[in-house]
């Protein structure tokens, strides 16, 4: 433990948990089957029940996004909402290590535990990400050839990201011993911010790379930005 956060220190202390549960995954996707080639939505909606032991909870996460070609296919345009919520019972809370920390994959602009919920004291001796309860975030992209020949394999693209990490119940804020003062702890409500960049796509030899460029419109106190990141192209 090297952290100096008293939240996290006191979920720490409080040991393993032991838990039985279940979960399901439901999954829609139309972009190749259906009657638009060029077009198509995909939902995917999961969750997780803690129904016995240390721990009963519901974790839920759903993702709906849609795509289709625009200005004789040239213009890839696609638009994703995101969003999850973790919810405990009142005999237990939540911790560090199962709340949402969205990286650069679902918000770019930020680093993983960037933004949301975090413990700050005066001295800056204490400056740590808690993770959130909920998130939803709203990304909107599009993705286009710059006129370089077809076999460079590159392409360009441009992106708007908005959406919050929010929410704490943790035993470990208050006024007593061994609990952090609510004044240490920030972003625990809604707190929006939004990004925009933009992409290089490049399609390689090891696989198809994405470049992206940020830019924070809306940031709040203590956030973490990145202004830059590497990936593997995915579609969503």
């Amino acid at each position: 433990m090297t952290t100096n956060s008293a939240v996290i220190t006191g979920e720490a202390v409080e040991g393993d948990r032991k838990t039985l549960g279940l979960g399901y995954t439901y999954l829609l996707d139309n972009r190749r089957t259906g009657l638009n080639p060029k077009a198509g939505m995909f939902l995917r909606l999961s969750q997780d029940f803690g129904l016995t032991g240390d721990a009963r909870f519901v974790r839920t996460n759903v993702k709906l996004g849609g795509e289709t070609y625009v200005r004789n296919e040239d213009f890839k345009v696609t638009a994703i909402l995101e969003g999850g919520a973790l919810n405990y019972a009142s005999s237990s809370s939540s911790r560090v290590t199962d709340r949402f920390f969205p990286g650069s994959g679902l918000f770019r602009g930020f680093a993983p535990g960037g933004l949301g919920p975090r413990e700050v004291d005066s001295s800056n001796s204490i400056n740590d990400a808690l993770g959130g309860e909920y998130y939803a975030v709203a990304r909107f992209e599009t993705q286009f050839p710059i006129g370089l020949p077809e076999e460079y394999g590159i392409e360009f693209g441009a992106f708007f990201d908005a959406g919050s990490v929010w929410g704490l119940n943790s035993t470990h804020v208050g006024s007593g011993a061994n609990q952090a003062p609510a004044n240490t702890i920030f972003h625990d409500d809604f707190t929006l911010r939004a990004v925009a960049g933009v992409s290089i796509f490049w399609n390689t030899p090891i696989g198809p790379l994405r470049f992206n460029f940020t830019d924070a419109v809306k940031a709040a106190e203590h956030d973490v930005e990145q202004n830059f990141d590497l990936t593997v192209s995915t579609s969503f």
